[in-house]
């Protein structure tokens, strides 16, 4: 196709090409795309292929025409980026200034993200810090005192609350004595611990309440103010000093199961053997500790990418992946408010330029997901959702897909940890896990 293309470069990775088409190009579609019809059409008084010519064009005329720019724009269009070597990240938008005709040329313009020229760093230069986890009797034993905890009863009781019991209250946090947005609860629950997890802001409220409840019992109210941190997730609050007025209503003492046959049953350990119990523990263990560490090493590499590799993104990547993110949150009827959407932002733009680098790398070093891959990223699974993938993928194509590109991922990082510095550093199995 005779076609002479002109590339404009907008901003960031926007591009715009303007394409000319011959309106002897057209005439010649045009005839294709007529003869067609000529072959194809069937009228009440003709026979199949036997309708004349000028009967078709009083009832087809503009449709023929349409059909012909679309079939010419497409085809001269992927010669375009063919030719120019444009790699587009978008769905282009057709502008056409002339329509075509045996008289007029055929001229539109084309706007389009194109993907980004990406040059990964040395592989090989990047840091990684590996725990070295050594699961020993202590590790053992903790995970089942843990174990033994969650099976708990709880009893209702008048006593004081002591570090360890479970309490029920309700709240009310007030800043300058007027209420904002999610400020109260009826029947907010917790078990005052002396080893609070979290981040800052978490941790710093929840020690609050923990103190605050201490030595008082069910029925009993309090008054105390917390200042929440700078940097803190709801910028609507962050910073601000909350005055919290909270009720006691329950006080529960815990009791912890004995380890006898009872307890054991509930494992399918019989004749009360603590030895096999634990090495039924000790199984549970080295799954969840490779699947942490899996995580772990997993998140340090991706981090490590996107510290090391600057680069634009096209917008439309980041808007798909905005929408697919914002409809899971919404099929969660989870809140999204300003700051949860800029929250959701730097997570799609975060997932494309680490798509966009696995891309890279797997074309640089020429890397495939295989069968086995695919079965591995299986077994490795959660235990409870093995056969779950299984019967999903029996049942729906495409998920095998899905599968199989979360096995390359795996692909991916296995490589980078093949050739990139890794230093262990020794730590206990709570730390890693909790």
């Amino acid at each position: 196709m005779n076609i002479s293309t002109t590339i404009n470069k907008l901003e960031g990775l926007k591009r715009s090409v303007k394409i000319n088409v011959s309106k002897d190009e057209y005439a010649l579609q045009y005839k294709k795309d007529l003869d067609k019809y000529k072959s194809s059409v069937k009228m009440d008084g003709f026979r199949a292929g036997k309708v004349p010519e000028s009967v078709i064009l009083k009832n087809y005329k503009d449709r023929i025409h349409g059909d012909t720019v679309n079939t010419i724009i497409e085809s001269s269009l992927k010669q375009s980026l063919l030719d120019n070597k444009l790699d587009t990240a978008s769905p282009p938008k057709i502008m056409i200034e002339k329509s075509g005709s045996p008289e007029e040329d055929i001229e539109y313009t084309a706007e389009f993200e194109i993907f980004p020229t990406i040059l990964i760093k040395n592989l090989s230069d990047i840091q990684i810090e590996l725990p070295d986890v050594n699961i020993d009797d202590d590790d053992i034993n903790g995970v089942i005192k843990n174990i033994q905890k969650q099976h708990t009863k709880w009893e209702d009781t008048k006593e004081e609350a002591e570090s360890g019991d479970k309490i029920v209250l309700e709240y009310e946090g007030m800043i300058s004595g007027k209420p904002f947005d999610n400020n109260k609860q009826e029947n907010f629950t917790f078990i005052i611990d002396d080893e609070v997890r979290g981040d800052d802001a978490t941790v710093g409220l929840f020690k609050q309440f923990y103190q605050n409840t201490l030595k008082i019992k069910s029925g009993s109210s309090k008054k105390f103010t917390y200042k929440m941190p700078e940097s803190f997730a709801d910028k609507k609050i962050a910073g601000k000093t909350i005055e919290y007025s909270i009720k006691i209503k329950h006080v529960y003492k815990g009791k912890a199961p004995e380890l006898n046959d009872e307890f054991y049953k509930n494992f399918g350990i019989v004749d009360s053997d603590h030895e096999a119990f634990k090495e039924s523990v000790s199984k549970y263990m080295k799954v969840e500790l490779e699947q942490k560490l899996k995580a772990i090493t997993s998140a340090d590499v991706n981090q490590k990418l996107l510290d090391e590799n600057d680069f634009e993104i096209p917008e439309y990547m980041q808007e798909t992946e905005v929408k697919n993110i914002t409809s899971q949150y919404e099929s969660m009827q989870q809140k999204i408010d300003d700051t949860v959407k800029n929250e959701l932002n730097l997570i799609a733009r975060k997932r494309v330029k680490l798509n966009l680098m696995y891309m890279k790398i797997t074309e640089d070093h020429k890397l495939t997901v295989s069968d086995k891959d695919v079965s591995d990223f299986i077994s490795k699974s959660d235990p409870a959702s093995q056969q779950q993938i299984i019967e999903k993928i029996k049942s729906d194509k495409n998920y095998l897909n899905h599968i199989k590109n979360k096995a390359l991922e795996d692909v991916i990082i296995n490589h980078i940890l093949s050739v990139c510095k890794i230093e262990k550093v020794m730590k206990k199995f709570a730390e890693v896990v909790n």
